[in-house]
């Protein structure tokens, strides 16, 4: 079923809509032609390998770069893939709060796709590394860069599939992250209130 998928190339139309128009993304996602669930999967792989590799250009390599292109490269392919769908569940949970209708299953499609344009940070990076002109900074420069342009990307297509403005959008997309921020920010005071009681007995 994926190597037909594949072999169709339909799903070079998914990589050229995520980088050039989000909103025809989520449309192709809704017709699911092609198939695009376990193929979105790839992208998350993909960003995964980029990263370590990125990284390995702005330090002195050991053998040690060997476990992080096998090992640490499928423990960094699970973690973004479970951050995907966590996001994606929260978002769908802001949809349903908003009134609409949820479908998670998009919202992962959605997801891993927007991934793609933060492929561009290796060549990005190998430049002014060749060049050894500021890498660090310009890595943290492409990184925010790049984040923003998977971010815009994610917005646009919920805009796209609740019919919705991007004010409201960015919402359902900033929801994930204020959730978890809060979450995380309460739990650091309870601990720190725990620790200083602890100590003060």
């Amino acid at each position: 079923m994926i190597l037909n998928e594949l072999k169709s190339l339909r799903w070079a139309d998914l990589l050229l809509y995520s980088l050039l128009d989000p909103r025809s993304l989520y449309r192709q996602i809704n017709r699911n032609e092609p198939k695009a669930f376990t193929l979105s999967f790839v992208m998350p792989a993909i960003v995964a390998i980029v990263e370590i590799l990125t990284l390995s250009l702005l330090g002195k390599q050991t053998p040690f770069f060997y476990y992080k292109v096998t090992y640490g490269w499928i423990l960094l392919f699970l973690c973004q893939a479970l951050a995907s769908m966590i996001a994606a569940s929260l978002m769908d949970m802001a949809s349903q709060f908003f009134g609409w209708k949820g479908n998670i299953r998009e919202f992962i499609i959605l997801i891993n796709f927007s991934l793609f344009p933060r492929v561009f940070i290796l060549p990005l990076v190998y430049i002014f590394r060749v060049f050894n002109f500021a890498p660090l900074f310009f890595h943290a420069f492409f990184s925010l860069g790049l984040l923003v342009w998977s971010a815009l990307v994610v917005i646009q297509g919920v805009s796209e599939m609740h019919s919705c403005n991007f004010g409201k959008a960015t919402l359902v997309f900033l929801f994930p992250a204020i959730l978890i921020g809060t979450t995380l920010f309460f739990m650091m005071i309870l601990l720190a209130i725990c620790g200083i009681g602890y100590i003060s007995i």
